[in-house]
């Protein structure tokens, strides 16, 4: 008798047990939209998708990371967590036969969800004006029904009051044209930062690839001060466009990241410059 009620006691303490671990777990899973904000939604209908668009801000000139999150129309509480996600910019400058079409760098997602979540990147080159406006498509192909749809979004992409994105013709020669944005540090801090670009090169009006193939040296000032900082390592290749290194902030204030681009040993950039304010 007293072997069985210590098994049940057992048991109960093992049930008791799971029960707690699994709330913990659920009390501390990360939500992936925390700090996000949904900025788009709308459906890619051949595709029987809901589209959802997250960032921490509106959509600016620079390097935004976005969050796509699919759901089954037919099913909205179901997501969809494979498929194959493509941005699809397109800025319009101009009107009737005079009109001018664009894209601008893009990193599309993998086909498997993180977390439920399609994480990505656009770079936008030009903010919205009285003379030009963005669109943004997502196609979405759903691997769950093999099929295809594409949700359209009338966006407006801002432009920000310190500069995070660079465009400029390379110097000879190279001459090709590239765009250079910064996404670290993105909160600044007195020390040693973490600091990375993404470098694309531009084919076409439509075609944006990223490229690996140039070499970024950084000199950070202090205008106000008269000084620089010692400790800096210059951003090197991570693959993808990417470029990480390491920036030193020796005080607050307003700091200035003088950057030069070089193809195969020769200086291909000029007057390209980040400010950041601590």
């Amino acid at each position: 008798m007293k072997l069985h009620i210590l098994k049940f006691i057992f048991l109960i303490s093992i049930s008791v047990s799971l029960f707690s671990c699994e709330n913990t777990n659920d009390e501390n899973a990360i939500d992936p939209l925390d700090g996000l904000t949904k900025l788009k939604e709308g459906y890619a209908l051949g595709a029987s998708a809901k589209v959802e668009i997250w960032g921490k801000k509106n959509f600016f000139v620079g390097y935004n990371n976005l969050a796509v999150v699919v759901y089954d129309s037919l099913n909205p509480k179901e997501k969809i967590t494979d498929a194959h996600i493509q941005f699809l910019p397109l800025m319009t400058m101009g009107m009737g036969a005079m009109a001018i079409q664009h894209a601008c760098p893009v990193e599309n997602p993998d086909e498997t969800a993180i977390d439920d979540v399609f994480p990505g990147a656009l770079a936008f080159i030009m903010p919205t004006t009285t003379s030009g406006t963005w669109k943004l498509g997502v196609a979405v192909h759903n691997h769950k029904n093999d099929k295809d749809g594409v949700a359209n979004f009338d966006i407006s992409v801002d432009n920000p009051t310190t500069s995070a994105l660079s465009v400029f013709t390379a110097l000879a020669p190279d001459n090709n044209k590239l765009v250079l944005s910064i996404i670290e540090p993105s909160k600044p801090k007195v020390g040693i930062n973490d600091i990375e670009f993404t470098l694309h090169r531009k084919v076409s009006m439509m075609d944006w690839p990223a490229d690996d193939s140039y070499t970024i040296e950084i000199t950070p000032e202090m205008p106000s001060m008269g000084h620089g900082s010692p400790n800096n390592i210059n951003p090197v290749s991570s693959g993808n466009g990417h470029y990480k290194g390491k920036v030193n902030f020796t005080m607050t204030g307003e700091w200035k990241i003088n950057v030069l681009v070089k193809k195969d040993g020769n200086t291909i950039s000029k007057d390209v410059y980040f400010n950041l304010t601590l």
